[in-house]
């Protein structure tokens, strides 16, 4: 798509307010925008982190407890898996608390292992999965997205027929790095053909920022599955990355094989405050939400102006085309002070964006436009 200086001058560098013309409702306040996060450096938008920052409400629990630092975590563990059991509808013998969703990964990993036992998951998605199961000795199967870039359900199925052994599949939804949701009837439908020799984690980090489509795999633990894992984290819309606090859902026999593949003692004290009252914090997580909306309208809009693909929003994130060389487009982004995301494979040409606040996105939409102007998006 060629567009002239003029044009831009008339309908582009004003033009991120396409963005909001019909997301007035989103708009965020003055002191919601003044609660965000200021940056003393580039503009880092490439791991995805909560732009408004620790919801007030976790701050002021940490502050609260702050006296109780010489003390051992364990009952401030065990209040946060009781919040947790209530909020979710599970019992507490159905929960498990890691040191971020990551940790969790792992327990899940290392409790399912066995001999002959393979891991299947997408590529792209969250990798470190297969790293867990390397180090398991597991072997790992890698399936392609589509051309549409969903995941395919049939290929990672056929994986499965194909393997002699037990299988763990991973998935991701919405799927990391492309924020698309897993097509719902043939993934409940797998999700129904759980057993011993074929496991499921589900990955669920964004299932806060995904729209009404997004189907959680929870009511299949609710209703007794008892053969997949759920894993939450309180990085994302909760703001709490640097705090480390993630979970899992599951059978009570699949919890306690995964306690017993966790460290002792791997809570930190105040992220298990933080994390009990952000889930009181409803305002917060509209608010988060809010931002999210607005933040990708304006992006939106100006992809669109420029003739750039996009899949549609369901994370803190958009996944987009770009003109030419990834690894070129971050450097030239990164000289004018923005970070954005890492080249995926098999997906040379595509751009994770994590989303800012709507102020930071107009910084963005300004950069990119300044970009086609010069010929390098």
């Amino acid at each position: 798509m060629q567009l002239s200086r003029r044009h831009f001058i008339q309908a582009g560098l004003a033009g991120t307010a396409l963005g909001l013309s019909g997301c007035s409702n989103f708009s965020l306040s003055s002191q919601e925008q003044a609660q965000a996060t200021v940056s003393k450096g580039p503009l880092a938008l490439n791991f995805n982190e909560n732009p408004l920052g620790m919801p007030s409400s976790a701050r002021e629990a940490i502050m609260q407890h702050m006296g109780e630092a010489h003390l051992y975590p364990d009952s401030a563990r065990q209040a946060l898996l009781k919040r947790l059991a209530s909020y979710h509808g599970v019992s507490q013998e159905q929960l498990i608390y890691g040191n971020g969703s990551s940790e969790v990964l792992k327990f899940a990993i290392d409790a399912m292992a066995s001999a002959h036992c393979q891991l299947v998951m997408p590529k792209p998605t969250f990798d470190i999965v297969a790293d867990y199961a390397k180090a398991r000795g597991l072997k790992v199967t890698e399936v392609p997205l589509t051309a549409e870039l969903q995941t395919d359900i049939a290929a990672m199925q056929a994986a499965v027929a194909a393997h002699p052994g037990p299988s763990i599949v991973y998935l991701c939804n919405p799927n990391n790095p492309t924020g698309l949701l897993l097509p719902k009837a043939p993934v409940a439908q797998w999700l129904a053909k759980a057993s011993p020799a074929l496991q499921f984690i589900i990955d669920e980090a964004y299932g806060e920022y995904a729209g009404s489509d997004f189907q959680s795999a929870l009511p299949f633990i609710q209703n007794g599955q008892k053969h997949t894992v759920l894993t939450k984290t309180f990085s994302k819309a909760w703001g709490m990355a640097g705090l480390r606090a993630g979970y899992a859902i599951a059978a009570p026999e699949m919890i306690a094989a995964m306690r017993a593949q966790a460290s002792f003692d791997n809570a930190n004290l105040f992220a298990l405050y933080g994390a009990a009252a952000v889930l009181d914090d409803s305002a917060w997580l509209a608010q988060t939400r809010r931002n999210n909306l607005e933040a990708g309208a304006i992006i939106i809009a100006t992809l669109k102006l420029l003739g750039l693909d996009y899949l549609p929003l369901n994370a803190s994130f958009i996944f987009h085309r770009i003109k030419g060389n990834n690894e070129d487009y971050r450097k030239r982004m990164q000289q004018a002070g923005i970070l954005v995301g890492r080249t995926f494979p098999g997906l040379e040409g595509w751009n994770r964006l994590t989303l800012g606040t709507p102020m930071q996105m107009q910084q963005v939409a300004k950069e990119m436009q300044r970009l086609r102007l010069e010929g390098l998006l």
